[in-house]
């Protein structure tokens, strides 16, 4: 850069110890070493200096030779001198140019391939047309610049002619240079545009598709490697934004929501099916239990409220699950497992009320305030006996022994109790930290002894103490 600056000030000088020899000597070739001066700058502004040294060194040692022999009024040398620098530098510029063309014509191609991928033709339309029209007018120029460079060298006799040849194709040349530059930065501005407004957009279409495979996934529980697929074809593509290459990540998103479309609907569907067979277990077992209860001894007791509750509970739950069925084969599967959850909670509250029902001793005979007072009895001696059933295990866990008390126990009622999360809905939780026991999460058993995990957190292994 700084050779290159001290020729071009050593240029400028030139033209001014030229320009000195107008009124002092008219007879000097004025023309000529304005033209070898303009030449050489061209020469040098194209890289002829990269590209052919040789011939771009002697066209200026003899553009300076030509402006020493001007001064010493050597009109014949000074001339001489100056038409061997425009020819020096022409054969510089033939050299200097097809490559330089050629080059620019590479940077160009680049550029507007780094445009396309970043989306421009889809942000920045009219600027990548831009760049696309000025890059093809360089490959017309750049074609037209060969023919006539062929051209030039096969003219062999008419020297003027040859000459002239020369200088279109090598205007051609700088012309097809020039468009490929535009082209370049037209292409560098359309990018950096279309980056800034559809970034943003395309992580937040990646954010959406994730969404729906982590709901896929939610409901595939044994797992999915075609989900796992999807997920990673998503993290490659925000790698693809990060990196600017958005058309590629565009391309990957909308392939990524295709799947996720079809790989949610199945997990839905294989979902909707195990949850109609698990409420179909849960109902049948309410209606077994209910069936092993004797009408007459409930419906002649202050009890027949409690009884009639329980039927009226059990009879929705079977609506439920014969509506859960019905929208099953309907392929309405979001609103069959919704069905499924309702037939199975009213099944279990059914399940409920029965071990209750079963729990009373003499219904027949206790009329309504007795029974108050036996209720209120029972709870005291629950509440004083709940302090037994809890243990406190290392680490946050607990240990949970499993009555039959009144009401029955199951897992909502247990995670529900002050002493244990204080949340009904955390019920999956022991669940999970129980599976080796527990094989129906609706039947557990006096005695039994429960793992209960930490409220929050990993589930992980239960302490041994």
């Amino acid at each position: 850069m700084l050779k290159k600056k001290k020729t071009s000030v050593f240029l400028s000088a030139l033209v001014l110890f030229s320009a000195g020899f107008v009124n002092c000597a008219q007879e000097l070739p004025l023309k000529e070493l304005a033209l070898a001066k303009s030449q050489v700058e061209r020469a040098e502004r194209l890289s002829a200096e990269e590209y052919a040294p040789e011939e771009f060194n002697e066209a200026k040692k003899n553009l300076v030779s030509a402006n020493e022999f001007a001064a010493e009024e050597k009109a014949s040398e000074s001339k001489k001198s100056a038409d061997y620098a425009i020819s020096k530098a022409y054969d510089a510029l033939e050299k200097t140019l097809p490559k330089l063309a050629a080059k620019s014509r590479e940077e160009a191609v680049t550029a507007i391939d780094a445009a396309d991928e970043a989306y421009a033709s889809e942000y920045t339309p009219e600027e990548y047309k831009k760049a696309v029209a000025a890059r093809d007018a360089g490959e017309t120029k750049l074609a037209q610049a060969d023919a006539s460079l062929a051209s030039y060298l096969r003219e062999d006799k008419d020297e003027t002619a040859k000459e002239l040849k020369r200088t279109v194709a090598l205007q051609e040349y700088e012309e097809a240079h020039n468009q490929f530059q535009e082209a370049s930065k037209i292409s560098s501005e359309a990018r950096k545009v279309a980056l800034e407004k559809s970034g943003g957009a395309l992580v937040k279409s990646a954010d959406e598709v994730d969404s729906l495979l982590d709901k896929a996934a939610s409901y595939s529980k044994a797992g999915n490697p075609a989900i796992d697929e999807e997920k990673a074809r998503i993290a490659s593509a925000r790698e693809d934004i990060q990196a600017g290459r958005l058309k590629s990540a565009d391309e990957k998103i909308k392939t990524a929501r295709l799947a996720s479309a079809s790989l949610l609907q199945e997990s839905i569907k294989d979902h909707a099916k195990n949850r109609n067979a698990q409420a179909r277990e849960v109902v049948e077992d309410a209606n077994l239990r209910f069936g092993e209860l004797n009408a007459e001894t409930y419906l002649k007791s202050n009890a027949k409220e409690s009884y009639a509750s329980t039927q009226e509970n059990l009879g929705a739950s079977n609506e439920s699950l014969q509506a859960s069925g019905n929208l099953l084969e309907q392929d309405k599967f979001e609103d069959s497992i919704a069905q499924s959850e309702e037939a199975i909670r009213l099944a279990e509250i059914s399940i409920d009320q029965i071990e209750t029902l079963k729990g009373k001793n003499n219904v027949a005979k206790t009329d309504r305030n007795t029974k108050t007072d036996v209720e209120t009895t029972d709870g005291k001696d629950s509440e004083k006996a709940s302090s037994s059933q809890v243990e406190e295990l290392s680490g946050g866990w607990k240990r949970y022994t499993v009555e039959k008390s009144n009401p029955a126990d199951c897992l909502w009622r247990i995670a529900d109790r002050e002493d244990i999360y204080n949340d009904a809905k955390l019920w999956p939780r022991i669940f999970e930290a129980n599976r080796k026991s527990i094989r129906n999460k609706n039947l557990i058993y006096p005695k039994q002894k429960l793992n209960i995990p930490p409220k929050t957190g990993k589930i992980g292994k239960a302490p041994t103490q």
